[in-house]
């Protein structure tokens, strides 16, 4: 698959639906097709600036209202995309991301009481390009995530349960909302949930090859 452009992926969903080890699983996969190494990101993180602004986002010793925290974001989110992301592509380097616009969203503007049309608006005006080719939403029912958690460990995911049913929802509306987004159900087993993201890309990948 040498002729396939380069994939820029978002794997996004609630705290404990299995992003970080599907974004591994799907980075290790891509670079077995490629014959070369994928870039996997964690967002907000990744470059010296987004680490910086993620240990400010989950310290608990802040309290960060959810106008503050999209900015945030979205800065942490611009320097990735002009450090890692758009460089990585150019090289044709496919790029598997944790967690991106559907993330802020959910979180921000679902369930933060944001206007979501603004905040979709600055997220596409300052932190739009390059845009994902794909967004998987791991769709898991917050009670089951919250069982495969630990304890929470961060500013954020002290927001408790009745958050997470908000952000749940926000991650769904989003996947009405934005065509490149898809919904995959998360709920069965780490093998399980490999094939059906595998599935999703490989679609993609078709789609493209078909295209010529």
């Amino acid at each position: 698959m040498a002729f396939a452009p380069p994939l820029f992926v978002v794997l996004d969903g609630i705290d404990g639906c299995g992003k970080s080890t599907q974004a591994k699983r799907l980075a290790e996969a891509l670079s077995m097709r490629r014959g070369a190494p994928a870039l996997h990101l964690r967002e907000p993180g990744s470059t010296r600036l987004g680490e910086r602004i993620r240990e400010l986002l989950l310290s608990r010793a802040l309290q960060i209202a959810a106008p503050s925290e999209t900015l945030l974001f979205a800065a942490a989110r611009r320097a990735m995309l002009d450090e890692l992301v758009a460089p990585a592509l150019a090289r044709g380097v496919d790029v598997v991301c944790e967690r991106f616009h559907a993330s802020t969203f959910a979180y921000q503007a679902f369930a933060g009481g944001l206007d979501a049309g603004q905040v979709l608006e600055l997220l596409r005006t300052w932190a739009g390009e390059p845009v994902p080719q794909l967004t998987l939403i791991l769709d898991l029912d917050p009670e089951l995530a919250q069982g495969r958690r630990r304890a929470p460990s961060d500013r954020i995911e002290d927001r408790g349960l009745e958050f997470q049913r908000r952000v749940a929802s926000g991650y769904r509306r989003y996947a009405e909302l934005e065509p490149l987004a898809q919904v995959v159900a998360a709920d069965g087993s780490e093998e399980h949930v490999h094939r059906l993201v595998l599935a999703a890309v490989n679609a993609w990948f078709a789609k493209e090859a078909a295209r010529g």
